[in-house]
Protein backbone atom coordinates (compact mmCIF):
# COMPACT_ATOMS: atom_id res chain seq x y z
CA UNK A 1 0.00 0.00 0.00
CA UNK A 2 2.58 2.62 0.91
CA UNK A 3 4.43 1.82 -2.91
CA UNK A 4 1.33 2.53 -4.41
CA UNK A 5 0.42 5.56 -2.30
CA UNK A 6 4.48 6.85 -3.42
CA UNK A 7 3.59 6.36 -7.14
CA UNK A 8 0.15 7.65 -7.25
CA UNK A 9 1.41 10.89 -5.36
CA UNK A 10 4.35 11.17 -7.82
CA UNK A 11 2.25 10.49 -10.97
CA UNK A 12 0.27 12.91 -9.71
CA UNK A 13 2.35 15.76 -8.33
CA UNK A 14 5.23 15.04 -11.33
CA UNK A 15 7.32 15.07 -8.36
CA UNK A 16 9.26 12.84 -5.84
CA UNK A 17 10.34 15.28 -3.76
CA UNK A 18 6.52 17.22 -3.68
CA UNK A 19 5.20 13.35 -3.23
CA UNK A 20 7.40 12.69 -0.18
CA UNK A 21 5.85 16.29 1.29
CA UNK A 22 2.80 14.70 0.69
CA UNK A 23 2.79 11.56 2.38
CA UNK A 24 5.49 12.74 5.06
CA UNK A 25 7.82 10.55 3.70
CA UNK A 26 11.91 11.51 2.49
CA UNK A 27 12.10 11.66 -1.72
CA UNK A 28 14.45 8.91 -1.08
CA UNK A 29 12.03 6.32 0.44
CA UNK A 30 9.85 7.42 -1.94
CA UNK A 31 12.49 6.70 -5.07
CA UNK A 32 13.22 3.91 -3.90
CA UNK A 33 10.30 2.86 -2.94
CA UNK A 34 8.97 3.19 -6.69
CA UNK A 35 12.58 1.58 -8.15
CA UNK A 36 11.38 -1.25 -6.21
CA UNK A 37 7.74 -1.63 -7.67
CA UNK A 38 9.59 -1.20 -10.92
CA UNK A 39 11.93 -3.39 -10.19
CA UNK A 40 9.03 -6.33 -9.29
CA UNK A 41 6.92 -5.29 -12.80
CA UNK A 42 10.41 -5.42 -14.93
CA UNK A 43 9.31 -2.07 -16.28
CA UNK A 44 10.03 1.63 -15.90
CA UNK A 45 7.06 3.77 -14.59
CA UNK A 46 8.62 7.29 -14.90
CA UNK A 47 11.28 9.11 -16.69
CA UNK A 48 12.72 12.59 -16.07
CA UNK A 49 12.49 15.56 -17.72
CA UNK A 50 13.92 18.76 -16.72
CA UNK A 51 13.37 18.41 -12.71
CA UNK A 52 10.29 17.10 -13.37
CA UNK A 53 8.94 13.15 -13.86
CA UNK A 54 6.17 12.04 -15.77
CA UNK A 55 4.83 8.55 -16.40
CA UNK A 56 6.04 6.32 -18.81
CA UNK A 57 3.40 4.78 -21.26
CA UNK A 58 3.55 1.58 -18.86
CA UNK A 59 3.46 3.57 -15.89
CA UNK A 60 0.06 5.83 -16.99
CA UNK A 61 -1.48 2.08 -17.96
CA UNK A 62 -0.35 1.06 -14.57
CA UNK A 63 -1.59 4.41 -13.00
CA UNK A 64 -5.10 3.84 -14.24
CA UNK A 65 -5.54 0.92 -11.87
CA UNK A 66 -3.85 2.15 -8.89
CA UNK A 67 -5.96 5.22 -8.51
CA UNK A 68 -9.07 2.86 -8.94
CA UNK A 69 -7.61 0.82 -6.68
CA UNK A 70 -6.92 3.67 -3.82
CA UNK A 71 -10.15 5.08 -4.70
CA UNK A 72 -12.08 1.87 -3.82
CA UNK A 73 -10.21 1.31 -0.48
CA UNK A 74 -10.53 5.00 0.29
CA UNK A 75 -14.16 5.38 -0.45
CA UNK A 76 -15.02 2.05 1.75
CA UNK A 77 -13.06 3.26 4.49
CA UNK A 78 -14.50 6.51 5.21
CA UNK A 79 -18.10 4.94 4.39
CA UNK A 80 -17.30 2.80 7.47
CA UNK A 81 -15.49 5.57 9.39
CA UNK A 82 -17.53 7.83 9.57
CA UNK A 83 -21.45 9.04 9.18
CA UNK A 84 -22.67 12.48 7.02
CA UNK A 85 -22.30 15.22 9.19
CA UNK A 86 -23.70 18.45 7.15
CA UNK A 87 -22.44 21.16 9.59
CA UNK A 88 -19.02 19.73 9.89
CA UNK A 89 -15.69 21.27 7.88
CA UNK A 90 -12.84 19.16 8.14
CA UNK A 91 -9.74 21.33 7.26
CA UNK A 92 -6.40 19.68 6.65
CA UNK A 93 -3.41 22.66 7.68
CA UNK A 94 0.51 22.73 8.07
CA UNK A 95 1.28 23.48 11.26
CA UNK A 96 2.46 27.22 10.79
CA UNK A 97 0.09 28.11 8.80
CA UNK A 98 -2.39 26.63 11.57
CA UNK A 99 -0.47 28.86 14.07
CA UNK A 100 -0.10 31.82 11.91
CA UNK A 101 -3.55 31.97 10.41
CA UNK A 102 -6.39 29.78 11.69
CA UNK A 103 -6.02 30.09 15.28
CA UNK A 104 -6.03 33.87 15.76
CA UNK A 105 -8.94 34.32 13.54
CA UNK A 106 -11.10 31.19 14.43
CA UNK A 107 -13.06 33.36 17.08
CA UNK A 108 -13.85 35.49 14.57
CA UNK A 109 -15.68 32.45 12.13
CA UNK A 110 -17.03 31.03 15.73
CA UNK A 111 -19.13 34.16 15.94
CA UNK A 112 -20.38 34.19 12.34
CA UNK A 113 -21.03 30.73 12.04
CA UNK A 114 -22.20 29.16 15.19
CA UNK A 115 -24.34 26.41 13.54
CA UNK A 116 -20.99 25.00 12.00
CA UNK A 117 -18.76 23.12 13.83
CA UNK A 118 -15.00 23.08 12.34
CA UNK A 119 -12.68 20.90 12.36
CA UNK A 120 -8.80 21.67 12.33
CA UNK A 121 -6.45 19.07 11.38
CA UNK A 122 -2.74 20.02 12.45
CA UNK A 123 -0.32 18.37 10.02
CA UNK A 124 2.38 17.58 7.40
CA UNK A 125 0.63 14.56 5.94
CA UNK A 126 -0.77 14.44 3.06
CA UNK A 127 -4.77 14.59 3.25
CA UNK A 128 -6.94 13.17 0.76
CA UNK A 129 -9.30 15.63 -0.26
CA UNK A 130 -11.24 13.83 -3.25
CA UNK A 131 -11.85 10.64 -1.80
CA UNK A 132 -13.64 12.60 1.54
CA UNK A 133 -10.77 12.09 4.05
CA UNK A 134 -10.80 16.30 4.88
CA UNK A 135 -13.28 18.52 3.56
CA UNK A 136 -10.53 21.34 2.68
CA UNK A 137 -6.66 21.49 2.37
CA UNK A 138 -4.94 23.79 3.13
CA UNK A 139 -1.12 23.66 1.54
CA UNK A 140 1.69 24.00 -0.94
CA UNK A 141 1.51 22.72 -4.35
CA UNK A 142 -1.33 22.16 -6.68
CA UNK A 143 -3.85 19.34 -7.22
CA UNK A 144 -4.21 17.67 -11.23
CA UNK A 145 -7.36 16.78 -10.89
CA UNK A 146 -10.83 17.54 -12.54
CA UNK A 147 -12.69 17.09 -9.81
CA UNK A 148 -10.66 18.95 -7.52
CA UNK A 149 -10.46 23.23 -7.14
CA UNK A 150 -7.01 24.52 -6.40
CA UNK A 151 -7.45 28.08 -5.56
CA UNK A 152 -4.11 30.41 -4.63
CA UNK A 153 -4.28 32.08 -1.44
CA UNK A 154 -1.10 33.69 -1.08
CA UNK A 155 2.29 33.53 -1.96
CA UNK A 156 4.90 33.02 0.27
CA UNK A 157 8.60 33.88 -0.11
CA UNK A 158 11.70 32.55 1.39
CA UNK A 159 13.08 34.25 4.09
CA UNK A 160 15.99 33.28 6.07
CA UNK A 161 16.19 34.63 9.99
CA UNK A 162 17.71 34.15 12.80
CA UNK A 163 18.02 35.28 16.47
CA UNK A 164 19.98 38.11 16.85
CA UNK A 165 22.53 36.87 19.60
CA UNK A 166 23.39 34.38 17.16
CA UNK A 167 24.06 36.88 14.09
CA UNK A 168 26.30 38.66 17.15
CA UNK A 169 28.16 35.68 17.88
CA UNK A 170 28.42 33.99 13.81
CA UNK A 171 30.63 34.75 11.06
CA UNK A 172 29.25 37.57 9.16
CA UNK A 173 26.58 37.05 6.45
CA UNK A 174 27.14 39.81 3.54
CA UNK A 175 26.12 37.33 0.64
CA UNK A 176 24.20 34.07 0.42
CA UNK A 177 27.11 31.56 0.05
CA UNK A 178 28.22 32.80 3.67
CA UNK A 179 25.50 30.88 4.93
CA UNK A 180 28.19 27.86 4.43
CA UNK A 181 29.68 28.96 6.61
CA UNK A 182 26.78 28.34 9.53
CA UNK A 183 24.53 25.87 10.75
CA UNK A 184 21.43 25.97 8.91
CA UNK A 185 17.97 24.69 10.25
CA UNK A 186 15.70 22.24 8.14
CA UNK A 187 12.43 20.77 7.98
CA UNK A 188 12.57 17.11 7.41
CA UNK A 189 9.05 17.55 5.11
CA UNK A 190 10.97 19.86 3.04
CA UNK A 191 14.19 19.42 2.82
CA UNK A 192 15.05 20.61 -0.32
CA UNK A 193 13.62 24.30 0.62
CA UNK A 194 17.39 25.98 1.27
CA UNK A 195 18.35 24.80 -2.20
CA UNK A 196 15.62 25.68 -3.83
CA UNK A 197 15.88 29.44 -2.33
CA UNK A 198 19.97 29.36 -3.04
CA UNK A 199 19.18 28.39 -6.81
CA UNK A 200 16.82 31.61 -6.83
CA UNK A 201 19.71 33.71 -5.27
CA UNK A 202 21.78 33.04 -8.11
CA UNK A 203 23.76 29.94 -6.62
CA UNK A 204 23.73 25.92 -6.83
CA UNK A 205 23.99 24.17 -3.68
CA UNK A 206 24.12 25.29 -0.48
CA UNK A 207 26.09 23.34 1.64
CA UNK A 208 26.79 23.64 5.11
CA UNK A 209 28.87 21.68 7.46
CA UNK A 210 26.09 22.37 10.43
CA UNK A 211 22.70 21.02 10.16
CA UNK A 212 19.77 20.92 12.25
CA UNK A 213 16.13 19.53 11.22
CA UNK A 214 12.77 19.42 12.61
CA UNK A 215 9.73 18.12 11.75
CA UNK A 216 7.56 21.31 11.64
CA UNK A 217 8.42 25.48 10.89
CA UNK A 218 7.47 25.45 13.93
CA UNK A 219 10.53 23.59 15.48
CA UNK A 220 12.85 25.31 13.11
CA UNK A 221 11.68 28.60 14.39
CA UNK A 222 11.51 28.11 17.95
CA UNK A 223 15.36 26.45 17.13
CA UNK A 224 16.21 29.53 15.50
CA UNK A 225 14.82 31.89 17.98
CA UNK A 226 17.16 29.66 20.78
CA UNK A 227 20.13 30.93 18.48
CA UNK A 228 20.87 27.53 17.42
CA UNK A 229 20.96 28.34 13.79
CA UNK A 230 19.35 30.45 10.65
CA UNK A 231 16.02 28.68 9.75
CA UNK A 232 14.20 29.55 6.50
CA UNK A 233 10.91 31.29 7.31
CA UNK A 234 8.01 31.79 4.68
CA UNK A 235 7.27 35.64 4.25
CA UNK A 236 5.21 37.19 5.17
CA UNK A 237 3.42 34.56 7.34
CA UNK A 238 6.50 34.55 9.18
CA UNK A 239 5.59 38.21 10.54
CA UNK A 240 3.00 36.48 12.77
CA UNK A 241 5.15 34.17 14.52
CA UNK A 242 5.78 35.28 18.21
CA UNK A 243 8.92 37.41 18.13
CA UNK A 244 9.21 38.15 14.61
CA UNK A 245 11.52 41.14 14.86
CA UNK A 246 13.09 41.03 18.27
CA UNK A 247 14.03 37.45 19.03
CA UNK A 248 14.20 36.42 15.04
CA UNK A 249 15.50 38.78 13.32
CA UNK A 250 15.70 38.90 8.37
CA UNK A 251 19.10 37.67 7.55
CA UNK A 252 20.01 39.15 4.38
CA UNK A 253 17.11 41.66 4.12
CA UNK A 254 13.74 41.25 2.78
CA UNK A 255 12.49 38.07 1.55
CA UNK A 256 13.74 37.25 -1.99
CA UNK A 257 12.42 35.71 -5.42
CA UNK A 258 12.19 32.44 -4.27
CA UNK A 259 8.91 31.31 -3.96
CA UNK A 260 5.44 29.27 -3.60
CA UNK A 261 1.65 29.62 -2.95
CA UNK A 262 -0.67 28.29 -0.15
CA UNK A 263 -3.48 26.46 -2.05
CA UNK A 264 -7.40 25.71 -0.64
CA UNK A 265 -8.28 22.83 -2.24
CA UNK A 266 -11.80 21.13 -2.31
CA UNK A 267 -14.10 19.08 -4.45
CA UNK A 268 -15.11 20.57 -7.64
CA UNK A 269 -18.47 19.25 -6.47
CA UNK A 270 -18.32 21.11 -3.27
CA UNK A 271 -17.23 24.32 -4.02
CA UNK A 272 -20.40 26.31 -4.26
CA UNK A 273 -22.02 25.08 -0.56
CA UNK A 274 -22.75 27.36 1.64
CA UNK A 275 -19.80 25.76 4.32
CA UNK A 276 -16.98 26.22 1.61
CA UNK A 277 -17.82 29.29 1.07
CA UNK A 278 -18.40 30.73 4.32
CA UNK A 279 -14.40 28.55 5.32
CA UNK A 280 -13.05 30.45 1.36
CA UNK A 281 -13.97 33.48 2.62
CA UNK A 282 -13.06 33.97 5.97
CA UNK A 283 -9.81 32.63 5.19
CA UNK A 284 -9.07 35.31 2.13
CA UNK A 285 -10.66 37.77 4.83
CA UNK A 286 -7.87 36.67 7.18
CA UNK A 287 -5.12 36.60 4.89
CA UNK A 288 -5.90 40.07 3.81
CA UNK A 289 -4.00 41.03 6.35
CA UNK A 290 -0.56 40.00 5.34
CA UNK A 291 -0.78 41.54 2.10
Amino acid sequence: MPALQAFERAAARSSFADAARDLGRTPSAVSHAIKDMETRLGVTLFERVGRTVRVTQAGAAYLEVVEAALSSLRAATQRIARSEERNVIRISALPFFTSAVLLPNLPRFEAAHPHYDLRIETTNAYADVLNGEVDIALRFGEERSENLICKPLISVCGQPVASPSYLRSAPPIREPSDLQQHTLIHVRSNVQAWDEWYRAMGGDRLGSTRNLSFDSILGALDAATKGLGIALGMYPLIGAHSGYGEDLVPVLGPAVAWSTRYNFICQRTALESRKIQATLKWLEDSLAAFV
